[in-house]
């Protein structure tokens, strides 16, 4: 896909700037809601035969306030991935399964040092993803909220 406008369109970077955080943000909330739904059948198999008073806000709490931390976890990942953290080890991995499964392709097609591959990697966009940020914020704080209702009702 081209970036370059075909005559005749407009070309409006802030409106796909705002439909990729929007779509970034949707996706987000879709995982961590999932993984705390997770968090909350794991927990609730578990601690099933426990005391039921309280044990709605007891997963409640747990659920959302894990699944923030996961995310937050993982947002902080991504964004020290994204400043070339992790560009070393992709170089080596992929050179070791390239050596192992394609060497002709690996000679023909891949960078020859990592100079050069760090050198291809520094001139291509990588961002954060930050509506994953907000999101795992916005968990963990009700989680949090939860907690201390919890912890006062007990």
């Amino acid at each position: 896909m081209s970036k370059i406008p075909v005559a005749g369109e407009s070309f409006h970077p802030e409106e796909q700037l705002k439909a990729r955080f929007k779509r970034n943000l949707i996706i987000s909330l879709v995982a961590l809601t999932l993984l705390g739904g997770l968090i909350a059948l794991i927990e609730y198999f578990s601690i099933r035969n426990a005391v039921k008073s309280q044990l709605a806000l007891h997963l409640l709490g747990d659920a959302f306030g894990l699944s923030g931390l996961l995310g937050f976890a993982g947002f902080g990942l991504g964004y020290v991935s994204s400043k070339g953290a992790f560009d070393l080890l992709a170089y080596s991995v992929k050179l070791v399964v390239l050596n192992i499964f394609a060497p002709k392709w690996r000679k023909a097609n891949y960078p020859k040092t990592y100079y050069d591959y760090k050198v291809i990697k520094d001139h291509e966009e990588r961002k954060a993803v930050f509506p994953l940020l907000w999101v795992s914020l916005a968990f963990l704080a009700v989680g949090v909220t939860i907690i201390i209702i919890y912890s006062n009702l007990i």
